[in-house]
């Protein structure tokens, strides 16, 4: 599990934000930890700071003329004002101290766990906005000396920025499943990378992309062809894009992520030079209207349809030439991803310089994958900085890349349940290609989709708590509870394949083997679930109810305490507030019901009974929740497994009653138009 030490550096100085040059004249105060504030001065002149930064630019002006800026020459102004900021960094006293508060936290870690110093810098001008400090050297006696502060890996610094006022309402990182809209614009001719961002998107959803096996209506299509509408439900293309077309999208599909493709450009506020992004006019692909950061911002934020909601990304990408560059300071405002952040969205990823073609595919291919798969966003930036400096040629990508973030204090929890989440997504989806490929014939890209499926289990338990909290245990009953899911679910493809492959004794035999290797991995990891002791929830219940089955299946002894804790705890379960906790628990009762005729033999419970009690749980299931509620789809799936997998003659006759009461009569009762 990844640590972050954060440090938060203030940067103030009286007066508004806007309307100040620098200079070595103004005073400036920093704010960093539990030291006293340190009042220093910058030593650059607004005009010189102009003049280098224009040395970044892969193209300049020069006599009314576009000329190339030499290697040479933009290498060395990297250099030259990596020392400067690292320079500016050097005077802020409180801030080394902080640093090396988080170095000791470090060397007294004994698990050996990744650490990073988040360092938030608050800027209170700008003019300071303009100062590229992720590119900054690290300074003397801080660790990486000399190295590049935000690259180092002595102690790995992650910078972002915000706004003052950004730091009142952070949103939740965890609020909703991942949708992404891709938004580009090329007017007039305007070359961008468009299938390369389009086939980088398109790669970093696929995890989370559903399969379905082919009914015979459908067997001449191909699977990926089957997968369109699914892929729609994760990743949506707005070409040409004006910023009405992007109001009229975000109104009525809600998105996570918006990753925008397009030039950025000149856009005159009055009679101030800022940036803008060149978008297309309405109705006129071809025409170009730069559109301001507050503009777009309006954009996407727009109105639902239904005039209840409103659109909130939680991330928005700039893949844009100087989306993070203020320009004029004169007038208030500042750059484009400034202003996205200073409108309330919580994290804007943005290119402070030029961005090169070859580095906006790199980024956005390093970037997506791991934000969509529930990594901590902080440690993405870091790897994606590290990755756009390993891959550089001749371009300082890596420098000109800058995040705007509000973090909320307790993002670590909800990262870690984002990952959990998007796991068990993955998990699925993989599972579900597993069985589509399988059905299909084609054996080896069904084990190749187990493979990742193992490969992303590996991950989640690597990624456990190693506490003793009731929180880390209960995400570790999550983690092996999962486990004991997958496995089953394997379980029953090879034992699938074993029923397809009777009239091949080889095949067959092999085919049941591996089954029954995979009934004892799971059997396993439900036990490793239930002994972690969490007995608030479904956790419990669920796993003990799956151990209870897999072991009835497998012909392990009897287990009538477990059976007794489990039904207790499940009856419990019913009295809570969710309408989703409940419907699980009558899941879970409606099968450990039934599996009293193998673990509570000596009851005096008939099978009549027994029959009784199922069906009234299956009944409470559907009424609370409807037939085409996952939460059946669930049950009944199960039920049917131990129809055609773990038949026993005590519950064949039950589990058959169970499956139809979970089964819809009609069209109506499925929830199904006609």
């Amino acid at each position: 599990m990844t640590r972050f030490h954060k440090v938060i550096l203030e940067i103030v100085r009286p007066g508004p934000p806007h309307n100040q040059l620098l200079s070595p004249l103004t005073p400036y105060m920093a704010l960093c930890g539990e030291g006293s504030p340190i009042t220093f001065h910058i030593n650059l002149e607004h005009h010189k700071l102009i003049s280098r930064l224009q040395q970044l630019r892969y193209l300049a002006f020069e006599g009314g003329n576009i000329v190339a800026v030499s290697n040479r020459m933009r290498e060395a102004a990297v250099i030259e004002l990596a020392e400067t900021v690292g320079g500016v960094l050097t005077d802020i006293r409180t801030l080394l101290a902080e640093v090396w508060r988080a170095k000791s936290a470090v060397g007294s870690n004994r698990d050996e766990e990744p650490q990073f110093v988040h360092l938030r810098l608050v800027l209170g001008g700008s003019e300071l906005s303009l100062i590229p400090f992720e590119m900054a050297l690290a300074p003397p006696a801080m660790p990486g000396e000399g190295l590049e502060f935000s690259l180092q890996l002595g102690m790995p610094v992650v910078l972002t920025r915000e706004i003052r006022s950004s730091r009142l309402g952070p949103t939740s990182w965890d609020r909703s499943s991942p949708k992404v809209l891709l938004v580009s614009a090329a007017p007039g001719g305007l070359r961008i990378p468009l299938s390369s961002h389009v086939h980088a998107l398109r790669a970093a959803i696929e995890p989370w992309v559903k399969w379905s096996k082919p009914s015979e209506r459908d067997a001449e299509m191909a699977l990926e062809e089957l997968r369109l509408p699914y892929v729609k439900e994760r990743l949506r293309i707005l070409t040409d894009a004006s910023v009405e077309d992007i109001y009229e999208i975000c109104s009525k599909e809600a998105f996570t992520h918006v990753h925008i493709l397009a030039h950025g450009d000149h856009d005159e506020i009055a009679g101030e030079q800022r940036f803008g992004i060149a978008l297309c006019t309405k109705g006129n692909p071809s025409a170009k209207e730069v559109v301001s950061g507050k503009r777009l911002a309006s954009a996407l934020q727009a109105e639902g349809a239904d005039g209840v909601r409103r659109s909130q990304p939680l991330v928005v990408t700039l893949a844009t030439c100087d989306s993070g560059n203020p320009g004029s300071v004169l007038v208030p405002g500042g750059s484009i991803a400034h202003d996205l952040h200073a409108a309330g969205i919580p994290w804007v990823f943005a290119s402070q310089f030029p961005l090169t073609v070859a580095g906006s595919v790199r980024m956005t291919e390093a970037l997506y994958p791991r934000l969509l798969r529930g990594d901590d966003p902080r440690q993405v930036i870091y790897e994606v900085r590290r990755q756009l400096y390993m891959s550089a040629q001749r371009d300082h990508d890596w420098a000109s890349l800058v995040v705007y973030a509000s973090v909320p204090e307790d993002i670590q929890d909800q990262v870690a349940d984002y990952f959990e989440r998007q796991a068990r997504g993955a998990l699925n989806v993989g599972l579900e290609h597993a069985d589509a490929a399988d059905a299909a014939g084609r054996e080896s890209e069904a084990e190749a989709a187990l493979d990742r499926v193992a490969e992303l289990l590996e991950l989640w338990e690597a990624r456990l708590p190693g506490g003793t909290s009731v929180k880390e245990r209960s995400r570790r009953a999550e983690c092996y509870g999962m486990k004991g899911s997958t496995f089953k679910r394997i379980a029953v493809l090879w034992s699938t394949r074993a029923q397809r492959n009777d009239s091949e004794a080889a095949k067959c035999e092999s085919a049941r083997s591996s089954a029954l290797a995979y009934y004892r991995k799971a059997l396993d990891q439900y036990r490793r679930a239930v002994n972690e002791g969490v007995l608030e929830g479904d956790k419990y219940h669920w796993t003990a109810t799956q151990t209870l089955s897999i072991a009835a299946f497998l012909g392990e002894p009897p287990d009538p305490v477990m059976l007794k804790a489990a039904i207790e705890i499940a009856t419990q379960n019913l009295k809570q507030p969710a309408a989703s906790d409940r419907a699980w628990a009558h899941g879970s009762l409606a099968e450990l019901e039934m599996l009293r005729t193998y673990h509570a033999k000596d009851a005096a419970i008939s099978a009549k009974t027994i029959r009784r009690s199922v069906l009234d749980h299956c009944k409470s299931l559907v009424d609370l929740m409807g037939f085409s509620s996952f939460h059946v789809y669930s049950t009944r799936r199960q039920f049917e497994r131990y129809l055609r997998h773990w038949r026993r003659t005590e519950w064949d006759a039950i589990a058959q009653a169970a499956i139809e009461a979970l089964t819809p009569s009609t069209e109506k009762d499925a929830g199904i138009k006609p």
